[in-house]
C-alpha cells in the first residue's frame, strides 16, 4: 500500500471511529442524564400522589386511575403484601388477576430504603419502563409507584445521536478531503527522498524535491549532506583501492586471496607467474589450485583456520616459502616467496666451506704435527718454543674450526639423518661432561645431572646428543665464573623429552638472545676469540636438534645464567 493511500486510510479511520465513540458516548451520556431527570420527576409525583390519595381504601382504585389520567403516568398503589390495591391501567375487576408485586426490585427497595427505580419491559404492557416507588400513602397502603414509559427517552436519544452522526458524517467527509490532499502534499517529496536514497546507493546522481515544509526540508538537506560526504568517501576509497591494486600487481611475493567459500578473488601477477598461471584467466577455487600433496596439505590447514608460518614448498622448480593467515571475513590469504635464488645461494656457500674445509685439513694436519715436533725438540722456556707453542695452539684451534665447519655443512646439505635410539639421559650428560671435568673443576665449576624417572630416557641419535651436550657444556664452562654450576635435567612436555641444560654464569643480554643460534655469532666477540671459541657451536646444536625433528630455545637472565633447552620428539625424523 502506497504512502499516500496508507496516510489518508489512516486519517478516514481515526475520524470514523472517532465519531462512533462520540455517538456511543452521547447515547449513554444523554441517555442517562435524562433517565436520571425522568426518575427523579417520577419519584416527586409519586409522593404528591402518596399525600393525595384518600384514606378510604375502596376509594383507592378510582384515585389511582384519576390521579394517573392527571399526570398522564401509570400509578399503582401497593399494599405491605405485595397485593396491587389500585392501577392506572387497570379496572376494579382486574386488580385481582394481576400479579403479586412484592417481588419487583423497585418494590422491594421502596420498602427497605424508601425509595426504588428500576427499568424493564413491562409485563403488562410489554413496553419498556421506568419504575420509581416510594413508602408512604394512607393507612394499609405500603408503596405508591409511578412508571413512565422510556419511548419518548429512546425518541429524544435518538434524534440528538442522528444530529451527531449528520455532523459525524460531515468531519468524515471533511477530513477525508483534507488527508487526502496532505497526504498528497506529504508523500510526493517523502517518495521523492526516497527515490533519492536509491539513486545515492545505486551509485547515480540524485534528484532532491525542493519543498518549503521544515521537517522534510531538514531530511533532504540531511540527505544531500550525506551524497556529498559518500561522494568524498567513495572517491577516497577509489583511491586507495587503485593504490593498493598497483601495490599487489607491483609485489615480487605472490600474493593469492580467496572469500569465505575458497573462490580466488586476488591473485597478483607474481602468483601467476610463480604458479604457471594463465595471465587474466579465471581461476579455480583455491582446494583445487593445487595437485601436489604438499601444497594440498597446506591449503587444507588454511581452510580448517590454521595459520601457516614460514613453511617451504618445492613446486614449478621454484622453492617457495609459504605463509597463510585466515582473514576476518573468513577468507584466507596466502603468500609465496621466491627463495629460489637464496637456497642455491646456500648450496653454493655450503659447497664452498666444505670444499675449502676439506683442503684445509690437510695442511692444518701437516702444520700440526711440525708444531708438535718443534714444541717437543726445544728447550721449554725458549723463544723458538714459545712460537711453536703460539703455532699449535692457533693450528689446533683452526682445526676445530674445520671440523665445526665439515660437521654442519654435512648436517645441512642433508648428508647426516639421525639414527634414534632410546638414551639414558643423565648417563648421556655424564659421559659428555669426562672431558671437561679436568677443567671444570680448575675452573671451580660444580657439575650435576638430576633427571625425574618420567623424563628419564629420550629418542635421539646418540652421537648426536653427546655432541649437542659437549657443545652446550664447552660454551657455558667459557662463560661461567669460579664457584658456578653448570646443571643437566629432563622433562616430559607434550609429545617428547626436553633436555636443559642451565648455568649460573654471565647470562645473555635480551636483544642478542634471538640470534645466538646463528653461525658465527658472538655476544663478546672478544672474550670468545681469546676462549677459543669458533662460533659454530650453537649452530651445531639448533641443527642436530632439528634434525630430530624438535626444537632448541634459549632464556637468560644477565648475571645469573643461561637455560637452553633442547626438546626432543618421541618420534624424531628418520632418512
Amino acid at each position: 500500500m502506497r504512502l499516500t493511500t496508507r496516510f489518508f486510510v489512516s486519517t478516514v479511520l481515526l475520524v470514523t471511529v472517532t465519531v462512533a465513540g462520540l455517538l456511543i458516548a452521547v447515547e449513554r451520556l444523554l441517555r442517562e442524564r435524562l433517565v436520571a431527570g425522568e426518575a427523579a420527576e417520577l419519584e416527586h409525583e409519586a409522593r404528591l400522589v402518596a399525600v393525595a390519595l384518600p384514606s378510604d381504601s375502596a376509594r383507592w382504585p378510582d384515585a389511582a386511575r384519576a390521579l394517573g389520567d392527571q399526570l398522564g403516568r401509570r400509578v399503582t398503589l401497593i399494599d405491605p403484601t405485595g397485593r396491587v390495591r389500585g392501577d392506572t391501567e387497570f379496572g376494579r375487576d382486574a386488580l385481582s388477576r394481576l400479579e403479586n408485586h412484592a417481588g419487583r426490585p423497585e418494590v422491594r427497595d421502596a420498602l427497605s430504603t424508601g425509595t426504588g427505580a428500576a427499568q424493564r419491559l413491562s409485563a403488562s404492557t410489554n413496553a419498556p419502563q421506568l419504575y420509581v416507588a416510594v413508602r408512604g400513602g394512607p393507612p394499609g397502603l405500603a408503596v405508591v409507584r409511578v412508571s413512565a414509559t422510556l419511548a419518548a427517552i429512546d425518541a429524544h436519544v435518538h434524534a440528538v445521536q442522528r444530529a451527531v452522526a449528520g455532523a459525524g458524517l460531515l468531519a468524515v467527509i471533511a477530513a477525508a478531503v483534507l488527508a487526502w490532499g496532505l497526504s498528497r502534499a506529504l508523500a510526493r517529496p517523502l517518495l521523492e527522498l526516497g527515490d533519492a536514497a536509491r539513486a545515492i546507493a545505486q551509485g547515480r546522481e540524485p534528484s532532491l524535491p525542493d519543498v518549503r515544509m521544515p521537517e522534510i526540508a531538514d531530511h533532504a538537506t540531511a540527505l544531500r549532506g550525506m551524497h556529498d560526504e559518500l561522494e568524498s568517501r567513495f572517491a577516497e576509497l577509489r583511491r586507495r583501492q587503485e593504490e593498493t591494486a598497483t601495490l599487489v600487481a607491483s609485489l615480487s611475493d605472490g600474493l593469492i586471496a580467496t572469500d569465505a567459500r575458497g573462490d580466488i578473488v586476488t591473485c597478483n601477477p607474481a602468483a601467476r607467474r610463480l604458479l604457471r598461471l594463465p595471465a587474466g584467466g579465471s581461476l579455480p577455487p583455491l582446494s583445487e589450485l593445487f595437485h601436489d600433496k604438499a601444497a594440498r596439505e597446506i591449503v587444507g590447514d588454511l581452510m580448517a583456520g590454521r595459520a601457516v608460518e614460514g613453511r617451504e614448498l618445492a613446486l614449478g622448480g621454484h622453492a617457495l616459502l609459504v605463509t597463510g593467515r585466515a582473514l576476518p571475513d573468513g577468507g584466507t590469504l596466502l603468500v609465496l616467496r621466491d627463495i629460489s635464488d637464496l637456497r642455491r645461494l646456500e648450496a653454493v656457500r655450503r659447497d664452498f666451506v666444505a670444499n675449502v674445509s676439506h683442503e684445509l685439513k690437510t695442511p692444518l694436519t701437516s702444520i700440526v704435527g711440525y708444531a708438535e715436533t718443534l714444541a717437543a725438540a726445544d728447550t721449554a722456556g725458549s723463544e723458538a718454543g714459545r712460537f711453536a707453542e703460539t703455532i699449535l695452539a692457533n693450528a689446533r684451534r683452526m682445526q676445530r674450526l674445520v671440523d665445526d665447519l665439515l660437521d654442519l655443512s654435512r648436517i645441512e646439505s642433508g648428508g647426516w639423518h639421525p639414527a634414534p635410539a632410546v638414551v639414558d639421559v643423565a648417563a648421556a650428560a655424564r659421559d659428555a661432561f669426562t672431558p671437561f671435568a679436568e677443567r671444570a673443576a680448575a675452573d671451580g665449576v660444580a657439575f650435576e645431572a638430576t633427571v625425574p624417572s618420567e623424563a628419564a630416557r629420550v629418542v635421539a641419535d646418540p652421537e648426536a646428543l653427546r655432541e649437542i651436550l659437549t657443545n652446550l657444556f664447552d660454551n657455558a664452562l667459557r662463560h661461567t665464573s669460579r664457584g658456578g654450576r653448570l646443571r643437566v635435567s629432563a622433562e616430559a612436555v607434550d609429545g617428547g623429552i626436553a633436555v636443559v641444560v642451565s648455568d649460573t654464569g654471565s647470562g645473555i643480554p635480551s636483544e642478542h638472545l634471538p640470534r645466538i643460534f646463528e653461525r658465527f655469532y658472538r655476544v663478546d666477540p672478544g672474550r670468545s676469540r681469546s676462549q677459543g671459541g669458533t662460533g659454530l657451536g650453537l649452530a651445531i646444536v639448533k641443527h642436530l636438534v632439528e634434525a630430530h625433528g624438535g626444537r632448541v630455545t634459549a632464556e637468560s637472565t644477565l648475571g645469573e645464567g643461561t637455560t637452553i633447552r633442547s626438546t626432543f620428539p618421541h618420534r624424531p625424523q628418520t632418512a
